[in-house]
């Protein structure tokens, strides 16, 4: 029988440049104040299908089972998506102190797939900003994504901004009965081109809606251009939701930030009420391998969610809406593009790589390797402890060899190869380690 290895596997060349990404991820996390977060793989069931989150193609790629053993004994699923889960650990655990938070998490996600050589297993780095309803937070999430796929060496990244909103806003304007709408919903999803025009060409401003789906803009001129197209008392809400659209675009614009605005981008999330983004590695999108990060606003969910929560003790403080947006980072589609690989590589040949040879094994010896790996690792050097002896005819391979043992050398080590880096920068970072 031919040996199919899972393609879920990470290599160790796959979580260096996971490392990278996941290092990236989180710095730019701490600058902008999130709080890591770790919600649980197995969920209750009925937190996707209740409050509807899901579209029903994900809803039918769920791994979902009864709990017989567990203490509940009722249906529940391996995690198929983190914003959802995010939001009812908020309930569970956030809300009640401060209904303002910014967290973020670094999760696997669980999702059937159509054959063994495809994912079922998926790593995403994300981040929820909840609680706030301003443009700003909407840029802030959108720059995070963007500036830390610049951070790790994606040159070629293509960023899409869309907003489901107001697209459905027009759906909903149009003399179209109510199959047909969510026909025409699935139709723009799928990229379903000839059935989109095939149902649009029944409604009196179909050619409207058609239009817009076809044009690509590059700026929040190109929104306020197209706003006075949308003339008329029925057009009146989508021209509400479509100011905090145009409020993002000039932000971004200011920030020198470049995007495309696709409004046929939909998605296959349900619980986005704003502004929605992709990140992709090619120009246009042909596969679900081309998306590098996505996101957007969801003001519902979560609000939802605590309703969902406190559903048995009813609560008049809780509101029937909380603000949120976020981003998912998609960790295999980012480290396998050919530019990641290309800079790991280059990075790990630029790494002096540092043997620090611990030649009495001591408590105390071991402790001094440990702070020598430390030191020189933070200042981007690989630095491995070992309990035997490097060869002397593979020192050549070593930017550096380092001997420990306090019994022997007066400072607790002697260095016994070096290409670049000598003792006395060793002992200006470092001191004396002879203190016990």
């Amino acid at each position: 029988m031919k040996n199919k290895s899972s393609k879920n596997d990470l290599t160790v060349d796959e979580i260096l440049r996971f490392r990278k990404l996941e290092s990236a991820f989180l710095s730019r996390c701490r600058h902008f104040g999130y709080n890591e977060i770790r919600t649980s793989t197995i969920e209750p069931l009925y937190i996707f299908t209740a409050l509807g989150p899901l579209s029903d193609a994900k809803l039918r790629r769920m791994y979902s089972f009864i709990d017989w053993d567990g203490w509940s004994g009722e249906k529940v699923a391996l995690r198929p998506d983190s914003t959802t889960c995010v939001a009812r650990f908020y309930g569970d655990h956030l809300y009640a102190e401060n209904a303002r938070q910014k967290l973020c998490y670094v999760e696997n996600h669980f999702e059937w797939a159509d054959s063994w050589d495809e994912l079922s297993e998926r790593w995403q780095c994300g981040i929820e900003n909840i609680g706030s309803i301003r443009p700003e937070s909407d840029i802030e999430v959108i720059y995070m994504a963007y500036n830390i796929l610049r951070e790790i060496g994606l040159g070629d990244i293509y960023m899409y901004l869309s907003y489901p909103a107001f697209v459905k806003e027009i759906i909903t304007a149009l003399d179209l009965d109510e199959k047909e709408k969510n026909d025409l919903i699935a139709a723009i999803r799928n990229s379903h081109s000839e059935r989109v025009r095939e149902i649009l060409s029944k409604a009196e401003d179909g050619d409207k809606l058609e239009a817009i789906l076809s044009l690509r803009g590059k700026s929040a001129n190109y929104l306020k251009n197209l706003k006075d197209t949308l003339k008329g008392s029925k057009y009146e809400r989508v021209r509400s939701v479509f100011k905090n659209f145009v409020s993002v675009c000039e932000l971004l614009d200011r920030l020198e930030c470049p995007y495309m605005i696709d409004f046929s981008l939909l998605g296959d999330l349900e619980y986005y009420t704003g502004i929605q983004f992709q990140i992709l590695s090619t120009p246009t999108r042909k596969s679900r391998k081309d998306i590098l990060c996505a996101g957007g606003r969801y003001d519902n969910l979560t609000g939802d969610m605590l309703k969902l929560l406190f559903e048995e003790k009813p609560d008049d403080s809780k509101p029937d809406t909380v603000p949120a947006v976020g981003f998912a980072l998609y960790a295999r589609n980012i480290i396998r593009h050919r530019t990641i690989i290309d800079n790991v590589a280059a990075s790990r040949d630029r790494l002096q790589n540092i043997a620090i040879c611990i030649s009495n094994i001591t408590k105390h010896n071991v402790k001094t390797g440990q702070l020598l790996s430390d030191k020189l690792s933070c200042l981007g050097f690989v630095a491995r402890i070992t309990f035997s002896p490097v060869e002397q005819e593979k020192y050549e391979s070593f930017g550096l060899v380092i001997e420990v043992d306090h019994e022997r050398f007066t400072d607790g080590y002697q260095i016994l190869y070096s290409q670049k880096i000598g003792k006395p920068l060793l002992m200006n970072l470092f001191g004396e380690f002879n203190d016990r």
